[in-house]
């Protein structure tokens, strides 16, 4: 997996109207508010009326609040006012009637607007919506939509989220080829979603009627062949900042075979800040047991830098919003009898949090069964995260040296990969001084990796990226724009899969473009040259592509 470049021609990656740091406050603060709205809406004891008022009081709040600055204790209150009315949502959501598919047609609501739950909303919910806030999805411990009449009564909620555009997440736009499983909404079903709210949001279904996601949009291994746990547990506390904590995954397959759906499991999401994950062999396991066995510090061991051995394959990343990782019918990831995995954890304490054990679930297939499987292919592309101090900042950290020695310090030589990122695309820090007004931008070319048939694409910033987007043989004839998301967000990471046959040939050209805004920056930080590093307030350049043969 080693990237090889030419000499870049930079294109500057397209500028976004990015939000303020503390509108990004709010993204974060409203993902505890605005679930508390809809909670309150999906109650299902008490009287309708009331649960709708004070879902409205809320919603009002939401966007009152929108317009200034939310304080941090007022977050910490809101979550746990989030985390308490899930509880009780969960618990009466498991209470109701035996949940059926026939419509109730001795009472069924008229609607002056002429809407059909069946025939017009509930389309829009499986395919954007159940996927993540029914059955297990991420999205149920804030808002459960597994019966018409939890989504009836969270019709203010849904109205919401929806206008505002905080919920269905999908960042990619229209500028990216398309991709399976589209999450995002069209003008026109926003506004039928308002309407049918605006009517009372009637039904001409029984309200146990089961919501169930659109086929294939499920975003967890609902039956995974095998759920492995971390060799150890990690615990953390409140005010580390940033830990890189490698833990061995074990899955004990009897034999060689094929990974074929891959999902990572935080079980302390609110610290996780994301993973990657690698694939060793047997001849690495002694060495990193006894490293294990060495570190004092819990499950695991410390290890910042981009590989937990020389000899790791980089195969999975997750980060937040991120669903799990399937490969297409006819392919997997192969591994070789005793080869096992390693998750780089990077936690970061903000808050207090028990010991973290997370679950890597995989699909299995043994090789005997397998053996028309495709081997698929793994490629990582990086490019330059530089982003210096505004020209209304200073400070000494605004010294890149001074950034990059103190990073060093941090995370060690191999957690800060800044210098070897330039070089690598033919850059020098002179390219980026430039930048003084609070925004930076940064593009390079680099060789294809692998040959084949494109699977998924995903790409990865730390929380003042702006936008990200990765350009196939860009300035050619065959240019093609395989992802552009013009104003990032950390919260959603995502796996994309194109709907079309896309064909990379080793001789390609694979442009990277990420950009930043230092607005997006917590304000409480001391100013700082931002490099790319290890920490959460450092920054990264980077994307993976699966490839299966052809």
């Amino acid at each position: 997996m080693t990237n090889h470049t030419e000499n870049p021609t930079p294109m500057p990656a397209p500028r976004a109207d990015t939000p303020s740091w503390w509108r990004r406050s709010w993204v974060a603060f409203g993902a505890c508010l605005v679930p508390a709205a809809v909670l309150a809406a999906c109650s299902l004891g008490g009287d309708d009326d009331a649960a709708t008022s004070d879902a409205v009081d809320l919603t009002a709040d939401a966007e009152i609040a929108a317009t200034s600055t939310p304080a941090a204790d007022t977050t910490t209150s809101d979550t746990a006012t989030s985390d308490t009315a899930t509880s009780d949502t969960a618990t009466d959501a498991t209470t109701t009637a035996t949940p059926t598919t026939e419509p109730d047609t001795t009472s069924v609501a008229t609607d002056v607007h002429g809407i059909s739950f069946a025939a017009d909303i509930e389309p829009i919910i499986t395919t954007s919506c159940a996927n993540c806030h029914t059955g297990n999805g991420p999205g149920t411990q804030h808002v459960i939509m597994d019966t018409a009449g939890v989504v009836a009564k969270a019709s203010v909620g849904i109205e919401f989220v929806t206008r505002t555009g905080f919920m269905p997440p999908w960042p990619a736009s229209d500028e990216s080829v398309a991709f399976e499983h589209d999450w995002s909404l069209t003008d026109d079903q926003i506004a039928l979603l308002a309407d049918w709210h605006e009517a009372g949001a009637p039904l001409d279904v029984a309200e146990d009627h089961v919501i169930a996601p659109a086929s294939g949009q499920t975003v967890r291994l609902t039956d995974p062949d095998v759920a492995v746990l971390s060799q150890g547990a990690y615990d953390g506390k409140l005010g580390q900042d940033d830990e890189y904590r490698c833990l061995i995954y074990d899955p004990e397959f009897d034999g060689p075979g094929f990974v074929t759906g891959m999902d990572f499991q935080p079980q302390q999401e609110q610290v996780v800040h994301h993973a990657v994950g690698f694939l060793l062999s047997a001849d690495d396991r002694a060495a990193l047991e006894a490293i294990d066995a060495t570190d004092g510090n819990g499950g695991g061991w410390t290890c910042f830098g981009f590989s937990p051995a020389p000899s790791a394959d980089l195969i999975y990343a997750w980060a937040p919003g991120q669903a799990a990782s399937r490969y297409p019918e006819g392919s997997g990831l192969h591994l070789d009898d005793g080869d096992f995995f390693v998750i780089q954890t990077h936690y970061h304490f903000d808050v207090e949090a028990p010991a973290d054990q997370s679950t890597l679930a995989l699909d299995w297939t043994p090789e005997d069964e397998g053996a028309d499987l495709d081997r698929v292919d793994i490629t990582v592309y990086t490019g330059p995260a530089e982003v210096p101090c505004s020209s209304d900042e200073a400070g000494p950290l605004c010294d890149r040296d001074a950034a990059i020695a103190l990073a060093r310090e941090k995370y060690g030589p191999g957690g800060v990969l800044a210098d070897g990122i330039l070089a690598l695309c033919g850059q020098t820090p002179a390219d980026y001084a430039g930048f003084t007004d609070g925004y930076s931008e940064s593009s390079c070319d680099l060789r294809a990796g692998a040959s084949g048939e494109l699977v998924s694409v995903f790409g990865h910033e730390h929380e003042v990226g702006a936008s990200f987007r990765m350009t196939l043989n860009p300035g050619t004839p065959e240019e093609l724009v395989v992802l552009d998301i013009p104003d990032w967000d950390f919260d959603w990471q995502l796996n994309y899969e194109p709907t079309d046959t896309i064909v990379i040939e080793r001789d390609d050209v694979v442009r990277l473009e990420c950009s930043w805004d230092r607005a997006r920056r917590d304000p409480t930080l001391e100013p700082a040259y931002i490099v790319w590093s290890d920490g959460t307030d450092d920054e990264m350049c980077f994307a993976s592509i699966v490839t299966r043969p052809i």
